[in-house]
């Protein structure tokens, strides 16, 4: 069964940090399979180094924080930030963007379109870069 590892930030567990993914006091990580089903892989720190307001997109940040979810095929957030499209571009690493803020439902909106998002994987890991960091939105 098809599946992708899923990265994201967040401060209590519940809600998906709505600031810079970077910020977040941890990184908890999923799996998504292509039936929908969620499995919590694990809640890791955010050793990486803090920014200041104005020094988002950091890449002594970037490095630091991709280190910790190397593993992770997508990289979840509530808001684009420099970093995201220097993923995008340079990385492995799917970002996508989301406008739920619960964890549970947003990793729903993104089973949603699991064979979109699986795709642009699947393109990274054969060394392509897309262009694309999907939205996300609640499902009815």
């Amino acid at each position: 069964m098809k599946k992708i590892r899923i990265a994201l930030g967040s401060n209590d567990g519940e809600t998906i940090i709505s600031d810079h993914m970077g910020t977040a006091r941890d990184f908890y990580i999923f799996d998504l399979l292509e039936n929908g089903q969620v499995i919590s892989v694990e809640k890791r720190d955010n050793t990486s180094p803090k920014e200041s307001e104005t020094d988002h997109g950091n890449a002594e940040k970037l490095r630091a924080a991709t280190e910790i979810f190397a593993d992770s095929d997508v990289v979840l957030g509530r808001r684009g930030s420099p970093n995201f499209v220097k993923m995008r571009d340079k990385t492995r690493f799917q970002p996508v963007v989301t406008r739920v803020d619960s964890i549970a439902d947003s990793l729903q909106a993104l089973g949603a379109c699991f064979a979109e998002i699986h795709d642009l994987v699947e393109r990274r890991r054969r060394g392509e870069r897309p262009r694309e960091i999907p939205i996300v939105q609640k499902t009815a």
